[in-house]
This record gives structure tokens, C-alpha cells and sequence, in this order.
């Protein structure tokens, strides 16, 4: 963990750098490179295979630590929901570092999950089952004018 607080601050100087700035980012200062996120997919793997997923929709929460990865997770969603914003809006976002924070999350879900572990039957939902549609609506008569 203490590596990827490390990345975030990497992730955000890239981000607050100006655009007209960026090389000199770049000769000084680390950015996000492949080995970031190829790191990232590496330990994701390696979760995968250890920890049992689930088979319905998972209920954040099962223990303190993993309702905690949970709530970064989210955090992280909301950062990467904000940057695609500023990518819409013609700001200069290098794709590798998208694709980094997309697997943060990604690997902050397996770390919660591997978190609850045995110590708790990770709450799940349910599929609902199939509702029959609603029924059509009635059209209301037409409103007379009122008199007068």
C-alpha cells in the first residue's frame, strides 16, 4: 500500500502539472509509466488465483479493513469518473495513467476481498426475479373548460 500512496502522488503531479509544463515533468520528476500498471495487473492475477470471488453482486462491508479498501475503491472510481471529465474537456491526459487508475480500483476490490477472507460470508445480493411489466397507463379524459 504504502508503494501506491507513493504513485498517487506521481498520479497527481501529473495531473496538476500544466500541460505547457509537462516536459519538464517529464526530466525531472517520475510519471506514470506501463511498469505502474503492469505491476498492478501483476498482483490483481495473483489475488485472483488465491481468493474465491463471489458469485452474485458484493455488499461492501464484511469487515472493518475491507469496508475501508471498499470505500477507497470508490474514491478511486470518483477520481477516474473526474479525469475522463477533464479528458472530455481537452485537457491532456495520458492514457497510461487512465488505465492506472482503472486498475487501482481493480486491484482495491481483490485487496477487500482478500481482506474479508474466511472471516466473514462476504454479503451478497440477489438477482431479483423477472417483475412483469407494469401495466399500461391509463389516458386521462380530456379536461373541460371550465364554465364561465
Amino acid at each position: 500500500m504504502l508503494r501506491v500512496q507513493s504513485e498517487l502522488f506521481t498520479v497527481g503531479a501529473e495531473l496538476a502539472t500544466d500541460p505547457a509544463e509537462y516536459d519538464t515533468l517529464v526530466k525531472h520528476f517520475m510519471i506514470v509509466t506501463a511498469d505502474f500498471t503492469e505491476r498492478l495487473e501483476r498482483e490483481v492475477a495473483e489475488l485472483e488465483k488465491r481468493v474465491p470471488l463471489p458469485e452474485a453482486f458484493v455488499i461492501p462491508g464484511g469487515t472493518q479493513p475491507a469496508a475501508a479498501l471498499d470505500v477507497a475503491r470508490t474514491v478511486v472510481r470518483r477520481a477516474e469518473r473526474r479525469i475522463v471529465s477533464l479528458q472530455l474537456r481537452g485537457y491532456p491526459v495520458k492514457p497510461e495513467l487512465l488505465r492506472y487508475i482503472n486498475r487501482l480500483s481493480d486491484l482495491l476490490f481483490m485487496l477487500a476481498r482478500a481482506e474479508e477472507g474466511a472471516a466473514v460470508k462476504p454479503l451478497t445480493g440477489r438477482r431479483a426475479a423477472r417483475t412483469p411489466a407494469a401495466p399500461a397507463r391509463t389516458h386521462r379524459a380530456p379536461r373541460r373548460p371550465a364554465p364561465g
